[in-house]
């Protein structure tokens, strides 16, 4: 089975769904078991194969003894030689302790610009960030590739892609090759129009959707079927109560939601709390719209800029707040203002955002170990940066882009837990209570859902902050 692997989704480990557990629903419905045979980094895209298992000691890489050829956005321009004749790089990588060849990685430039060029490459015996560290080796790292010292990351990922995979019939012994054309974004960061035959028709069709709208517009039918239809188990059991109790709204008090999106929580306030109003403010039209089909006498939801509060004449408000869309602003100071200068004295703000500290996209992950006591696997978060700001592009629908729907896809910001206290002291804002929410979640019986559930209670995925407006 060779399957597309969009950017953002990993193979295996890392965050839920992953591409092993999508694969793992369809090998279920014909009763066999796939298993990984090649795979890619999380923040690459391309083919993956997968292999049925076999009753051999081989293992599923050794039954097709795949090929692949990458295509590779990297830092800087080769010179007239290395086009002209390919380059050939031997070195060890980090990760690979065995005896025999060294490793090889064989690049052919294919076009350049902007600073950039685009390599094709083949590595032997291509192993787990071989072409990453070898590419880096001779100064010229994949765009966004920051563990290997990258400078730019202009597309907002890896800049890395499988664009072809050559392997052995493990059945009927014969060769065969599967191809997946790169993004146009590859050509398009250099400033170049895609060859025929290179972009997909999924990359074309998302980008010129992305193109032409304006914050969370295109992804309001995803966002709107997540909330009301569907349901979020954190959303329902952690974050709804928690803002309620943080805000503690009392009776005649106004309050506004910022980034509503389609006013679930202001639904929820109206019906359990005794405020008087409940305004919420998006900048997507289309979730506004569906936030007013469902307004109540007590609700109202308005298309404006949060950066621009004043410019709404809303008046002033009692309580804020602005739940898990605070990542998603490139700056948080104005945002901050704007609040400021809506809320009364003694009024409240309330702002969730996915824990700081904990979760990072792209730079954060779980990992395994063993107890080195009793031997019992433990489940640990690795972090990898945390005191620079950071963005990232991120995949909103990955179970459903792992069935073949295209992705939606919006940029998320990190920045330490002090950039957020702050920007809330400049603007007056005094932090009275930082709250730490873990998930619900419990994981499935099995040998480590112990481990699994244990990391959940003791690593929280929320942080709450409720700053008040000082006089």
């Amino acid at each position: 089975m060779a399957v597309y692997k969009p950017a953002g989704i990993p193979v295996k480990g890392g965050h839920s769904p992953t591409l092993v557990e999508s694969v793992d629903q369809i090998a279920a419905a014909r009763r066999s078991r796939m298993r990984v045979a090649h795979d890619i980094d999380a923040y690459a895209s391309g083919i993956v194969l997968f292999a049925e298992t076999r009753k051999s000691e081989d293992t599923p890489r050794q039954q097709t003894r795949p090929e692949t050829t990458y295509i590779v956005v990297v830092e800087g321009v080769f010179d007239d030689e290395d086009h002209r004749v390919g380059k050939t790089i031997n070195a060890p990588v980090s990760k690979w302790s065995g005896q025999g060849a060294t490793p090889a990685t064989n690049l052919r430039v294919l076009d350049s610009g902007n600073g950039l060029s685009i390599v094709q490459v083949r590595a032997r015996p291509d192993l787990p960030g071989q072409v990453r560290e070898h590419l880096a080796l001779i100064g010229h790292p994949v765009v966004g590739d920051r563990q290997n010292g990258a400078t730019r990351d202009d597309l907002r990922r890896l800049a890395m892609h499988a664009a072809e995979v050559r392997l052995v019939h493990p059945e009927e012994d014969k060769r065969e090759r599967y191809k997946c054309p790169s993004p146009a974004s590859f050509w398009q960061v250099i400033g170049k129009e895609p060859p025929a035959g290179v972009v997909g028709a999924v990359d074309n069709d998302v980008e010129k959707e992305l193109e032409d709208k304006k914050g969370w517009d295109h992804v309001a039918g995803w966002y709107d079927d997540l909330i009301t239809e569907r349901g979020s188990v954190h959303h329902e059991k952690v974050i709804v109560p928690g803002v309620t109790r943080l805000l503690n709204i009392q009776s005649g008090e106004r309050v506004l939601d910022i980034a509503c999106g389609q006013g679930a929580l202001c639904e929820h306030l109206a019906k359990h709390s005794a405020g008087d109003e409940f305004i919420g403010l998006d900048l997507a039209p289309a979730l506004i719209e569906k936030a007013n089909e469902r307004s109540t006498e007590r609700t109202r939801f308005l298309v404006g800029d949060v950066e621009k509060i004043q410019e709404q004449n809303l008046g002033t408000f009692d309580a804020v707040s602005c739940v898990l869309a605070m990542m998603n602003f490139g700056s948080i100071e104005p945002v901050f203002k704007g609040i400021a200068q809506s809320l009364r004295p003694g009024g409240r703000f309330v702002c969730v955002i996915l824990h700081p500290s904990f979760r990072i996209t792209g730079n954060s992950a779980w990992g395994w170990t063993n107890n080195e006591r009793t031997r019992e696997p433990i489940q640990y978060r690795r972090i990898d940066q945390y005191m620079s700001d950071l963005s990232e592009n991120i995949i909103m629908n990955p179970g459903q882009v792992a069935k073949g729907k295209p992705a939606i896809t919006t940029t998320t910001y990190h920045r330490p837990m002090s950039k957020y206290i702050q920007a809330l002291g400049a603007e007056g804002m005094f932090v009275d209570s930082i709250e730490e929410w873990t998930s619900p979640k419990v994981s499935e019986p099995g040998p480590r859902a112990a481990a699994e559930n244990l990391a959940r209670r003791e690593i929280p995925l929320f942080m709450a902050i409720r700053a008040v407006r000082t006089s």
